[in-house]
């Protein structure tokens, strides 16, 4: 398997030029820094009634780590470390049972919350929406980083257990996905459009 700063850089590198991460991002976040910083046990405390009570007794980041990983995302930098860091989490994920659709779902529950206490930071219109689109570019980026390493870790597994290689693997799930989708074409026919 590739490094977690291999994985990161090459879910980065498949995301759309118009959605990536912008020079002017973090300074966006940084002139509302203490606000952001502030929601830190609010998004912690949401993980917690959101996510984890989906989950396994026992699965799940402590809190502290939650807020930390909060106050490293809006404290910035976002660069190499931080997004090797989130693939590393893609990993986690795979453990602990977190799916790649909870993952996406508590993720924009995660803008939801910023944009909903934006209100209270009472910006312009204009800063809101840089504010906003800044947020979404780094969730954006965080989400195809988390589920890149997740499917690149299930794959790596699939080797390491049964040797299928990695383009076999991609040969054979084409193939299958192939036939469903046959199908699934066949069960839109029936069902209309």
């Amino acid at each position: 398997m590739q490094s977690m700063l291999q994985i990161a850089q090459e879910a980065i590198s498949q995301i759309p030029l118009q959605r990536r991460l912008r020079d002017d991002d973090h300074e966006i976040i940084q002139r509302h820094h203490q606000e952001l910083l502030a929601l830190g046990p609010a998004v912690a405390q949401s993980f917690e009634e959101v996510l984890y009570s989906q989950l396994t007794s026992g699965a799940g980041m402590p809190r502290e780590s939650l807020e930390r990983w909060w106050r490293r995302t809006i404290d910035g930098p976002l660069g190499d470390d931080y997004f090797s860091r989130m693939a590393f989490t893609g990993l986690v994920h795979v453990t602990q049972g977190v799916t790649n659709p909870m993952m996406l779902a508590m993720s924009d529950h995660v803008v939801q919350l910023v944009a909903d206490a934006a209100a209270s930071f009472q910006p312009s219109d204009a800063e809101r929406r840089e504010l906003l689109a800044a947020v979404g570019r780094v969730a954006g980026t965080v989400r195809a980083v988390v589920a890149w390493s997740y499917e690149q870790a299930v794959s790596a597994a699939l080797y390491e257990v049964a040797g299928i290689p990695a383009a076999l693997l991609t040969r054979l799930r084409d193939q299958e996905v192939t036939a469903v989708l046959g199908k699934a074409r066949a069960e839109f026919g029936t069902l209309g459009t």
